[in-house]
């Protein structure tokens, strides 16, 4: 079972059996550990915020906390991913629905810039946190983690049915369409601006 975020409780859980790899390993450095389960966490903690979460209030209660002007630069933002995910097609001529999946989403890009600064504030305390490892920077160590975490291999009836069923997007997007919300990954990855890794107009909710 995976974590959850319960929006009526303002409660997030985490099973201790999601502590072992991909996710986490005592062996892994801070870079590994964060792209992985440091992710997972952040994703339940923007869920509640997202277009669900943030109907709640910190008790739990179904109540608009957002101002109004808030609310509509939280709606202007959010249809970009709504947009861009409704493009990513998993198998031919199935395309994503950006409705269906927009709260995972959301807290997929969410959760990618949490773990990250996490990873950043780490380092600047302690440069020995994590090293270059196997030709890879730190900062490539996290994106390959995070990638890792979304392996899987499913045929295209299967694909085409969680195309339209499922709340998730498949994992190929929900790397992809992370990452190249944050300019970040181009730059570990030495992207230009422009490349199809680090548009140029890219979206982002925070």
């Amino acid at each position: 079972m995976d974590g959850y975020y319960d929006p009526s409780k303002n409660e997030i859980t985490f099973p201790a059996g999601i502590l072992q790899p991909p996710f986490f390993s005592g062996s892994a450095n801070i870079a590994q550990n964060l792209g992985g389960i440091g992710v997972v966490i952040g994703h339940e903690i923007t869920h509640g915020f997202d277009n669900n979460g943030n109907q709640y209030d910190a008790q739990g209660n179904l109540r608009e906390w957002f101002t109004p002007e808030d609310r509509r630069a939280f709606e202007q933002r959010t249809s970009c991913l709504v947009n861009e995910y409704g493009t990513f097609e998993p198998v031919a001529g199935q395309k994503l629905d950006g409705k269906l999946t927009l709260s995972e989403n959301t807290a997929d890009n969410g959760a990618l810039r949490i773990a990250y600064s996490a990873l950043m504030d780490t380092l600047r305390k302690d440069l020995n946190a994590a090293q270059e490892e196997s030709g890879f920077t730190p900062a490539q160590q996290y994106f390959i983690s995070f990638g890792q975490i979304f392996c899987e291999n499913v045929t295209d009836t299967r694909a085409r049915l969680a195309a339209i069923t499922d709340s998730h997007s498949p994992g190929q997007f929900r790397v992809n369409g992370a990452v190249q919300n944050f300019d970040e990954f181009g730059k570990a990855f030495h992207c230009k601006l422009g490349d199809p890794m680090m548009p140029r107009d890219s979206c982002g909710v925070w």
